[in-house]
């Protein structure tokens, strides 16, 4: 199916109510159009509004995750575009709980004019879902593992399956760094990321991009209360 005027102009819609819901601070408000605006020709580079029907209820769970999800790394990349934020250091994550730091004195946490948005975007049923995909991706993880015998080669996958943007190096100086010398650190990641789908796409879960997904999925489950 390919987008007309009208489906583009309901997506619009739904990414600018969304973009009003995650950029909750009054002194951010100003950004909210210019992260919108980002969003939308994201997805449309993506093809994403042509994939998706928006008329079709099956697949407004889809729909709704993706804009959520894109709507806060837009929003994140603009603070840090103004000078506002930054992400942290796995060890500076560690010590604050964490992951980004305001270098002006910007709340992103106050309470937004339109909360009540998040009725309709993030319901119960969703952070069942997420809880019980972040889960099935830990247990293949955990499960692939198993085979690996090299210290170093498992602590390396799992800071670049888990962790890889809170070191916020290269892939290849995150091996070096954690001890693990290899000449292709990408390839074999990929490698082991194939293996960890193959087991969890029975299950209806792809994992191509740990980082972003995993990031997602906890940031959906903490929102929920739910402790990892």
């Amino acid at each position: 199916m390919v987008a007309g005027n009208n489906e583009l102009g309901v997506y619009l819609s739904l990414i600018k109510k969304i973009t009003a819901w995650k950029v909750k601070a009054p002194e951010h408000k100003e950004f909210r159009e210019d992260v919108a605006q980002e969003v939308f020709l994201k997805l449309l580079k993506r093809n994403f509004f042509d994939e998706y029907d928006i008329s079709d209820a099956e697949n407004e769970r889809i729909i709704n995750s993706y804009v959520i999800k894109t709507v806060w790394s837009c929003y994140m990349d603009q603070l840090k575009l103004q000078g506002i934020n930054r992400r942290l250091t796995k060890s500076e994550v560690e010590a604050s709980g964490g992951r980004y730091q305001n270098i002006v004195n910007s709340s992103i946490e106050d309470v937004c004019d339109s909360e009540t948005a998040i009725h309709a975007f993030e319901t119960p049923e969703q952070h069942l879902i997420a809880k019980e995909a972040y889960q099935w991706i830990k247990n293949c993880f955990e499960s692939v593992s198993l085979d690996i015998q090299s210290v170093e080669r498992k602590r390396f996958f799992y800071a670049a399956f888990w962790e890889f943007a809170s070191y916020d190096m290269p892939m290849k100086a995150l091996a070096g760094h954690l001890g693990y010398q290899s000449s292709n650190p990408t390839q074999e990641l990929k490698r082991f990321i194939d293996k960890v789908t193959m087991c969890t796409q029975p299950h209806g879960i792809k994992v191509s991009n740990p980082h972003d997904q995993i990031q997602y999925l906890q940031e959906q489950l903490e929102s929920s209360g739910i402790i990892l």
